[in-house]
This record gives structure tokens, sequence and C-alpha cells, in this order.
């Protein structure tokens, strides 16, 4: 699997787990501690380069699911 592959699992992982979720981007925001900027560039299927892997465990944690499983 390439490096684009991989990236569009997560960023469509994170649109689907938040809608199924009835989650705005302001409540997931919120409630993982990330601004809503880059939370927006995900659902736009653009990588921030600030984020880290710590902002992956943490939105992670705010959707209901393991780090691992945004890249399934």
């Amino acid at each position: 699997m390439s490096i684009e592959e991989s990236q569009s699992i997560f960023f469509d992982n994170i649109r689907r787990l938040r809608k199924q979720r009835g989650q705005s981007l302001e409540a997931l925001a919120k409630e993982s501690g990330l601004p809503l900027d880059m939370l927006a560039q995900l659902e736009q299927n653009v990588l921030p380069k600030e984020m880290s892997v710590i902002d992956t465990c943490k939105l992670a944690k705010a959707l209901g699911c393991r780090a691992c499983e945004l890249f399934r």
C-alpha cells in the first residue's frame, strides 16, 4: 500500500467515524483538543504539517477507536 493510499484511508475513516457519531467538526475539535482548522484540513484530504502521532492518538480517542484503526 502506498503512502497516498494510507493517507486516503486515514482521511476517509476520520470523516466516516465522525459522521457515525453524529459529531460536528467543532464538537470533535473540542473533545479531541485539536484545532478546528487542523480537523477541517483532514476532512479536505490534506495532512497538516504540524500533525503529530500524539494528535492522531487524541483524535482516535475522541472518535472512540484506537489510532491504528484510523489507518485500516
